[in-house]
Parts: structure tokens; sequence; C-alpha cells
């Protein structure tokens, strides 16, 4: 017969996991495997999320500090005065449809007929921008000179100033006397020349200007700059201050009494 060690043995069987138990664990392992890998695609969600957030800041950064303009120092209307001026300049008023001057300032047509009816209109407006350019530079107050002095500071000016903005000139070169300008349009660009022509008639009072009507003056006065201008553009020359002071001395000995 079999000894007694002392130490009772259970003959009752281990217990069997029921099918409800492992459901339950098989279930925790994947909510497990769920939640692992909805963190992992939460990841570049929030990425991509930071990212737009970063760049709307930024956008409203520029937005303010550019005048209501993104990362552009034009707005939409001087965007397509722009383009249509560097296109009428190249190819001319017949080749340049406004469907052009549309894929040239990245825009749509309809933006286009927003704010120029017709093609004329547009031209009248390029002619009014450019002149409106030219009196801040011009506009300038020179008390206390002759009128000498203020002869040549003005006409001086205007040479650098086409000198430094040769579309510009290219473009009132080819249209200043156009035919599609109104009378309306003229009439604004004279704006322009108001201290020039009140320096002109000044002059004459004072006898030191020749007696002539000023619009012969100006268109004199005009033709030379005009010239000086068109030869140093296409010969490339470069503007120095001795040729500076021919033009300045041949125009006051041409116009002085």
């Amino acid at each position: 017969m079999p000894q007694a060690t002392g130490r009772s043995v259970s003959l009752r069987p281990k217990p069997i996991k029921r099918p409800a138990c492992v459901a339950s664990e098989t279930l925790a392992i994947l909510r497990t495997k769920r939640d692992a890998s909805t963190r992992v695609t939460r990841r570049p969600a929030l990425a991509l999320f930071c990212s737009t957030l970063l760049q709307k800041i930024i956008f409203l950064l520029f937005w303010n500090i550019h005048s209501n303009t993104y990362l552009c120092t034009v707005d939409k209307r001087e965007q397509i005065l722009l383009a249509a001026m560097e296109l009428l300049i190249e190819n001319g008023v017949q080749a340049t449809p406004m469907s052009a001057i549309a894929r040239a300032a990245n825009t749509g047509m309809g933006t286009i007929y927003n704010y120029f009816a017709t093609k004329e209109e547009l031209i009248n407006a390029i002619y009014i921008y450019i002149k409106q350019d030219e009196i801040k530079v011009i506009s300038e107050s020179f008390a206390g000179d002759s009128i000498k002095r203020h002869f040549e500071q003005f006409y001086g000016q205007m040479i650098r100033y086409f000198i430094a903005k040769p579309r510009f000139f290219l473009f009132m070169d080819q249209f200043n006397s156009s035919p599609i300008l109104t009378a309306a349009t003229k009439e604004e660009g004279l704006k322009a020349f108001g201290s020039y022509i009140g320096l002109l008639k000044k002059g004459q009072e004072q006898g030191l200007i020749k007696p002539i009507s000023i619009e012969e003056l100006m268109q004199f006065l005009s033709g030379g700059l005009t010239g000086f201008v068109r030869w140093l553009l296409a010969t490339g020359k470069p503007l120095t201050q001795a040729l500076l002071d021919n033009q300045l001395r041949i125009a006051w000995d041409a116009i002085k009494e």
C-alpha cells in the first residue's frame, strides 16, 4: 500500500476557461491595438492641423503688414494695369486682346471687366496711373530758388524719372498723342504739370522766359526731353551729370528771353 506523505493531494481538475472569458480577453486585446492605431493616425492629423494654423497666422500677419495685400505690393487693379502696359508696349493695341492681358495678369476675364469695360478705358487708366506717379516726383516745392534753378530741377527730375522707369517712358512715348486718350484723361494728365505751368508763367511775368504760349513752350520742351531719353535708352548710354547738364543748358537757353 502506498504510504501517506502528510500532504493532501487534490484530485479536483483544473478550471477550464470558458468561452465568455476568452472572448473578453480577445476583445480587450483588440481594443488595445485599436487605441494604439488611433494614436498613430492622430499624429499626422495633428501635424496637419498645426501646419494649417501656422499658415493662417502667417497669412494674417502679411495681410496686415502689406496693407491688405498678401505677400504682394500691388493690388489686382494695378496688376492688370502693369501687365497690360507691358503687352501694349511690345505688341501694340491691335495685337493685344483682353484675353492676353488676363493671362499676363494671372486673372480671369470677368475680373478685368469688373475694372475696365473696354481696352480703350484700360489704356486711359494706364496713362493716368503713370501721370499720378510722375506727380510724386515733380510736385515738390523748390521755394527760395530762382526761376532758372526751379526749371533745371524740374526738367532734370523728369529726365531722371524716365531713365529710372523706362517702361513708363516707352508707354507714354507710344500713347501720348494717341486718339485713344480722351479729353478727360488729358486734362487729368495736366495736373502733373501744374507746378511746371505755374513756373513758366511766373518766368514770363518776370521777363525771364519768352512770351510764347505755354502750350507751345511745353510741346517744345517735351519734344527735346523725349528725344534725349529715347536716344539714351536706344543706345544704352548711361545718364552722366555732364550729359544732364548739357540738356539743361540747351533747354534753358532755348526758352529764356
